[in-house]
């Protein structure tokens, strides 16, 4: 359909993620008049759920949400998209550079006090992490001293076993998307705050943050949200200037369609908000900010197999490796169809790396890597399909967007803090599970709350 060259409304949304999506939602409920404006061909964002085959759906993107995840559970039941529970029954296969492929008792007998120097640093983490208030983690009594150093080297300072430090690197990455060296300590602990402790963030059976699933696909979430404000939102229309005054904006998109609100809702990664070029321009502490938070890096591999082969054999589909190509690997299966599924995941330089060469080297790495935990079944799937994400164009990156050494103490205040009419959402901006979907909708609830109360 033709769109006018200029359209109106209150409130003009940027990005039609899980965060611009759920921001204009509650816009719609308060009576005010959003228009979201998409750069990509659809809505979505960092969601992204692709038919491989028929009935089998798989995850590109966001993919899981956890026990405590209320917002997002909430939110698929008023949606009527239904849930459910993440595969976990059966052993995990360890591999470590000295050890070889190891099941889950075989590991623990081996490596039990590693496993032990482990807990007791996640333990540490939580103490410390409660020191961090997660609407201003730059004011924590120690945060200049952690802020000024990264992630890896305070876990390098632990005096840990090689096993142990692996683990947590591990962990860590499969959380944060890039290697420890690149992030806060500070950030680190204010990402394990935001999420409640470090059992619930790390772990994947009850309690953790891949604990459910949705039926149909992560994609339903916002699919059925576009459906219910279909006549508000226009796709292909990358965002590249902003004009404000004290009272209104005009938003400018590629093609010639301009809009103009009261109010502008910025629902992009940091980052990518910072490529848009505003006039007046930003405050050197906003573009400064956003020029030290880069996306993550990661990638996820699908396997699709007949049948889930390894389940008979007494496995739960993981895998954790410090060997790679992947760290780390899930059952994926969908109720109801008889494939196996499996999910291979690169993250930050595994990512990097391996995202980098011809399809077919690195279907051929990961695919000898799944031979060595679960078998020579492994060797012959019916399907694959893998996508990295600084690949896409309108999101350059995933999981989220992380500080490095000093950018929360010195840039902090300017993350969420509105410039003017101008609001910032994203899950990277919120306070509760941030980088998560959860996150995403805090974000979006409370950037279109305080939109309400200036416009009430």
């Amino acid at each position: 359909m033709v769109q006018p060259s200029t359209m109106e409304a209150d409130v003009i949304v940027v990005g039609a993620g899980l965060s611009g999506m759920i921001a204009a939602r509650k816009l719609l409920e308060a009576g005010l008049t959003p228009l979201v404006l998409e750069a990509d061909e659809r809505v979505g964002g960092r969601i992204l759920t692709q038919e491989v085959l028929p009935g089998v759906p798989v995850e590109l993107g966001a993919q899981w949400i956890g026990d405590t995840h209320e917002r997002m559970f909430r939110l698929a039941a008023e949606l009527g998209v239904e849930t459910f529970g993440q595969y976990d029954e059966g052993d995990t296969s360890y591999e470590l550079v000295d050890s070889g492929v190891l099941r889950e008792n075989e590991f623990h007998a081996r490596f039990g006090s590693e496993l032990k120097e482990l807990e007791l640093v996640l333990r540490r983490l939580d103490v410390l992490a409660a020191e961090v208030p997660v609407e201003t983690p730059w004011t924590a009594p120690r945060a200049l001293e952690w802020d000024a150093v990264t992630a890896g080297a305070w876990y390098d300072a632990q005096g840990l076993s090689p096993v142990a430090r692996n683990l947590l690197e591990i962990c860590t990455v499969g959380i944060l998307a890039v290697p420890t060296a690149e992030v806060s300590f500070l950030h680190l602990l204010f990402t394990i705050k935001t999420c409640g402790v470090t059992s619930e963030l790390f772990a994947e059976s009850e309690g953790g943050a891949q604990t459910t699933r949705f039926i149909g696909g992560t994609s339903e979430i916002p699919n059925r949200l576009a459906a219910l404000i279909s006549d508000r939102i226009v796709l292909d229309a990358p965002v590249q200037l902003i004009e404000h005054t004290a009272d209104s904006v005009t938003v400018h998109c590629r093609g010639g369609l301009s809009a103009r609100g009261r109010r502008a809702i910025v629902a992009i990664s940091p980052t990518l908000a910072g490529r848009i070029m505003y006039d007046p321009p930003m405050p050197g502490i906003r573009d400064q900010l956003t020029q030290r938070l880069p996306n993550g890096s990661s990638m996820k591999a699908f396997f699709i197999y007949d049948e889930p082969f390894w389940r008979n054999d007494g496995f739960n589909g993981q895998l954790i490796s410090d060997i790679g190509p992947a760290r780390m690997s899930n059952d994926t299966c969908i109720p109801g169809d008889d494939h196996g599924v499996i999910l291979m995941f690169l993250e930050g330089d595994q990512a990097r790396t391996y995202g980098r060469l011809p399809e077919a080297e690195r279907r051929e790495a990961l695919t000898a890597e799944l031979v060595r935990h679960f078998g020579p079944k492994a060797a012959k799937p019916e399907f694959y399909v893998d996508g990295e994400w600084s690949e896409r164009q309108w999101t350059r990156g995933c999981y989220n967007a992380n500080h490095g050494p000093h950018v929360w103490t010195t840039y902090g205040p300017a993350l969420t803090t509105p410039i003017g009419v101008i609001h910032w959402a994203s899950t990277d901006t919120a306070t509760y599970w941030s980088a998560y979907m959860e996150g995403a909708v805090d974000a979006g609830e409370r950037a279109a709350a305080a939109v309400i109360a200036e416009l009430s």
